[in-house]
């Protein structure tokens, strides 16, 4: 029995130009605007793949492939609920109890599994021979390496990888910089691999006028990313007021005269984050380098700090509360906290004040500008890392004026440490309390009596 895909589906234009981008490309996006009948064809091509690839033209039967979703209750509204009435009953059978739908022997007992993402390692053993995300920025980018792994079967070299998506989200940043901006890590050995296919709300025709015209009355930023699909604004980012052509500049020489400071954000699994600032006299913060890394210990991270810092004095340098800290094995056995273990390199932090909401607040403040106002806060145009990760910071949904710190926050975290620094300061007068503060930690570093000098009250993080 032949399988009448064509009639089955009634693709659209755009939907049918997915099928051939997917057939191509082992990692296909497919993201944009909402209507676009992404979901619709995310549970569809599956069926192509597993019939048209995997059982006609490779011979395979029971191949399994797997449609993910954040949750089940999305699962269940977006996918699930869908089946009963889409795929006919000659086309195969669902198990309601697997979450699995199976197609009928004839066209290759290939399965369809629904499955969530709420704890990607529970798919350890498992092995797809295609995997399709559903709202791919709803997660972050270790759930996409981690689904990579689980993406092979038996006899198949182009196992796939498909997904679609709007704007937005806490996977906003990742998903953009790899299918929309292309810049890869380094270690990426299948870049041409990647293909992104815009969606927009017109290619459907199936869409009725009234759904068009509720999307043209959002606010802006909504009817941006989810009519136009416009990935540089999008619902829940935090910073709106980034404006490549306000905010960046190209690098130049920092005057003698400005004085300069450096912020860290500190990160193994997840990535740690040095920034240097330069400040004018009309109280301009400049963001002049960054160092961005990831697997790195403290030493790598220290020396790379010293050989980026040579010929550089600078007022302070903040950084996380979080190094200060004495506990678990560091506590039991007397060893190094991670701030002295930057002492030990001369690098010498004040932890940074634990008041995020107000450090977020100051950010906004320094971004801020207007017809008749710059804003105080610049970026050099070399510095990809903050410039890739800061627009795309999003609200936490519980903690609506925090940002969600599952998405990538080092590089803003860096620069509130720094703001809410010079804020503390009261306006830079001579001897600060920071200066005051750094001026005892220089002093009793001298005599590299680690132990004592980060465990006084003067150096417990502000409240």
């Amino acid at each position: 029995m032949i399988l009448n895909y064509d009639k089955l589906v009634h693709f659209t234009e755009k939907q049918w130009e997915a099928t051939k981008l997917a057939i191509k490309y082992d990692f296909m996006l497919y993201g944009g605007a909402a209507g676009g009948g992404k979901s619709y064809w995310l549970r569809w091509f599956p069926i192509h793949y597993l019939y048209f690839y995997c059982f006609k033209k490779l011979g395979l039967r029971n191949v399994r492939a797997a449609l993910f979703c954040e949750d089940y209750p999305a699962l269940w509204d977006r996918q699930v609920s869908r089946i009963k009435y889409e795929f006919p009953k000659e086309l195969g059978t669902y198990h309601g109890q697997m979450h699995e739908f199976e197609l009928a022997p004839q066209f290759g007992s290939g399965v369809l599994c629904f499955r969530n993402l709420d704890d990607p390692s529970k798919y350890m053993s498992a092995e797809f021979a295609l995997e399709a995300v559903d709202e791919l920025t709803k997660d972050p980018k270790g759930t996409f390496d981690f689904l990579r792994l689980r993406k092979r079967w038996p006899g198949i070299k182009r196992t796939k990888f498909i997904a679609g998506t709007n704007p937005g989200g806490i996977g906003h940043g990742w998903v953009k910089k790899i299918w929309i901006d292309r810049q890869f890590d380094p270690n990426e050995k299948e870049q041409e691999q990647f293909k992104f296919l815009r969606a927009t709300v017109y290619d459907n025709p199936n869409l009725p006028e009234e759904y068009i015209t509720a999307l043209d009355s959002l606010p802006e930023k909504m009817r941006k990313a989810y009519k136009d699909g416009n990935w540089d604004v999008f619902e829940g980012q935090v910073f709106t007021e980034w404006n490549s052509e306000r905010h960046l500049l190209p690098p130049f020489l920092i005057p003698e005269s400005w004085r300069r400071f450096r912020a860290y954000d500190h990160g193994r699994e997840a990535p740690a984050c040095c920034k240097w600032y330069a400040l004018d006299q009309d109280g301009r913060v400049y963001v002049y380098r960054e160092l961005y890394v990831k697997g790195w210990n403290v030493d790598q991270i220290a020396q790379e700090m010293n050989r980026l810092s040579q010929n550089e004095q600078y007022t302070w340098s903040v950084a996380d509360s979080a190094i200060f800290a004495r506990q678990g094995m560091v506590d039991k056995f007397g060893g190094e906290t991670i701030a002295q273990n930057f002492a030990r390199h001369g690098i010498m932090f004040i932890p940074a004040s634990k008041r995020r909401v107000d450090g977020w607040q100051l950010m906004h403040q320094y971004l801020h500008y207007d017809d008749n106002t710059s804003p105080k806060l610049l970026y050099f145009n070399t510095l990809k890392d903050s410039i890739r990760t800061i627009p795309a910071m999003v609200y936490d949904d519980v903690k609506v004026e925090d940002i969600d710190t599952n998405c990538e926050d080092h590089a803003g975290d860096t620069d509130r440490y720094l703001l809410m620094s010079l804020k503390e300061s009261k306006g830079l007068q001579p001897k600060t309390e920071i200066e005051k503060r750094l001026d005892e930690i220089k002093e009793k570093n001298s005599s590299l009596n680690f132990n004592s000098f980060y465990n006084g009250s003067m150096y417990q993080p502000n409240k």
